[in-house]
C-alpha cells in the first residue's frame, strides 16, 4: 500500500471535518443573529405598551444596534468560510516548523515562504474571527507546534493547527496585487493560475475595510462592560 499525501489540502478527511465543522458554526451564528432583529422590534413593540417610548428607544437603539455588527461579522465569517474552500480545494498542505516567540507587533503576525523564491518571506497575519481568548489559544499552539498551511501567502492561505482540527484563515500584511486586476511582475504564470483558480486575485480592499470597521465597533462593545 502506497502512502502519500492528498493532492490538494480539501482531500484531507481531518481537513474536511474542520471546515464543515467551522461551516456549521458560522451557519448557526449567522441564524442566531438574524433572528435576533425581528426579536428585537417585536420587544420594543411591547415595551412601547409598559414603559415611556422615549425610554423604550433609548433601550432599543444599542440592542439593534449590537444585534447589526452581530450579522456583519457573522456574514463575514459566512464569506470567509467560502473562501477558505476555495483555497483547500486547490493547494496541498505544506508542512511548517514551530515559528517561537511571537512578533513584536503581536502574535498573529509571522512569515511564509515566497512560491516563487523560497528563500524570501512573506509578511502575513493570522484574520481574527470568534471568540478572542479562543482564537489567541489557537494562534499560539499554531507557533509553538507547528502547523500546515495551503494556499499563496502573497494573496490568501489557511492554517491548520496539528492533526488538522481547527481551520485558521491566513491575509497577507502588504498587498501583492496590481489595481487593475494583471499579474504582478514578480507572480509567476503558474503560481498566479493557480490563485485565479482559487479565487484570490481580487483585491480585498472593500472588503478589508468592511471586516476592520465591524472588528472595530465588535471590540468597543465588548470592552464597554468591563469598563463599567
Amino acid at each position: 500500500m502506497t502512502n502519500h499525501a492528498p493532492e490538494t489540502a480539501f482531500a484531507d478527511p481531518a481537513t474536511l471535518r474542520a471546515w464543515q465543522r467551522d461551516r456549521r458554526r458560522s451557519l448557526t451564528a449567522l441564524i442566531l443573529w438574524t433572528m435576533c432583529l425581528p426579536a428585537c422590534v417585536v420587544l420594543f413593540a411591547f415595551a412601547v405598551d409598559w414603559i415611556k417610548e422615549p425610554i423604550a428607544i433609548t433601550i432599543a437603539v444599542p440592542v439593534i444596534f449590537v444585534t447589526a455588527v452581530g450579522i456583519g461579522v457573522a456574514s463575514l465569517r459566512w464569506e470567509r468560510i467560502g473562501q477558505m474552500r476555495a483555497v483547500l480545494t486547490t493547494y496541498p498542505w505544506q508542512d511548517s516548523p514551530p515559528l517561537g516567540a511571537g512578533h513584536p507587533a503581536g502574535i498573529e503576525y509571522f512569515h511564509l515562504p515566497n512560491p516563487d523564491e523560497p528563500h524570501k518571506k512573506i509578511k502575513v497575519a493570522f484574520r481574527r474571527y470568534g471568540m478572542a481568548s479562543k482564537w489567541q489559544r489557537a494562534v499560539a499552539e499554531a507557533r509553538s507546534a507547528g502547523f500546515a498551511f495551503a494556499g499563496d501567502p502573497r494573496f490568501a492561505c489557511v492554517v491548520a493547527l496539528p492533526g488538522h482540527r481547527k481551520l485558521l484563515a491566513v491575509r497577507p500584511q502588504h498587498l501583492h496585487l496590481n489595481s487593475d486586476g494583471t499579474r504582478p511582475d514578480r507572480v509567476s504564470e503558474a503560481a498566479w493560475r493557480r490563485a485565479q483558480e482559487a479565487g484570490i486575485t481580487t483585491p480585498p480592499s472593500i472588503e478589508e475595510q468592511r471586516r476592520k470597521l465591524l472588528y472595530s465597533l465588535w471590540r468597543i462593545f465588548r470592552k464597554r462592560p468591563s469598563a463599567r
